[in-house]
């Protein structure tokens, strides 16, 4: 057991999981899109949907996604920020007992045809995790560094990625790999010792049946 599971963490708001756990999803679904951004969606679900706005749940998500940490005074103050940063946001709630008490889902929006979702779980303590980005089942909390790859289906995709990172001595701690059968895609997350370099990201990037890359740093030793 951790100190932080019997005192918490340093946080604004008045729950760890309701406020600093939201707070830490919005941050990491920022992450995740890697890109500026002006409208995303919000869906709280269950407990969240029920007593969120109450906890703050709603600042804190959006405080997140401004890139504010849990212990920023600037959390009370976030729609406030947001709408002189003009990013609009959208709340919608929904209560479903096949998700998670505590989730939420992020839709970033790109223009009339284009969306990215994230969707993300508060599990305690001020910790959260990020379970699914666009339609890949991931989970990550910001333990490791993190490199997603979404990929065409063919032999040797595997074998060319664990090749770049070798290349440039890029430690995996662990892997997991899935596959669409029906669009021929895949999926790989890898848990990495260190961020990747960027030169192996923009490696990664130029072959052509790899569709998407994201990078993500390591948050415990500054979050």
């Amino acid at each position: 057991m951790a100190i932080f599971d019997i005192i918490g963490p340093v946080m604004i708001g008045p729950s760890s999981s309701h406020t600093a756990g939201a707070n830490r999803i919005g941050y990491m679904a920022a992450l995740c899109y890697g890109s500026p951004f002006h409208s995303v969606e919000i869906k709280l679900y269950n407990s969240f949907a029920s007593t969120g706005f109450g906890h703050g749940t709603d600042r804190a998500i959006v405080a997140g996604l401004l890139g504010f940490k849990m212990d920023d005074e600037r959390i009370p103050h976030a729609f406030e920020i947001a709408k002189k940063r003009h990013l609009s946001y959208n709340f919608r709630k929904s209560y479903k007992r096949d998700h998670h008490p505590n989730e939420v889902r992020i839709v970033f929006n790109r223009g009339s045809n284009h969306s990215f979702l994230i969707r993300g779980v508060s599990i305690g303590a001020g910790k959260a995790k990020i379970t699914q980005v666009q339609d890949d089942d991931v989970e990550f909390g910001g333990d490791h560094a993190i490199l997603l790859l979404n990929y065409q289906d063919i032999t040797g995709m595997i074998g060319f990625i664990g090749g770049v990172l070798g290349k440039y001595k890029v430690n995996v701690a662990y892997m997991k790999s899935s596959r669409n059968a029906l669009i021929g895609t895949a999926m790989a997350m890898l848990k990495l010792d260190e961020e990747c370099p960027q030169d192996a990201i923009e490696e990664l990037k130029r072959h052509s049946d790899i569709h998407r890359v994201i990078s993500i740093r390591k948050l415990n030793n500054e979050y």
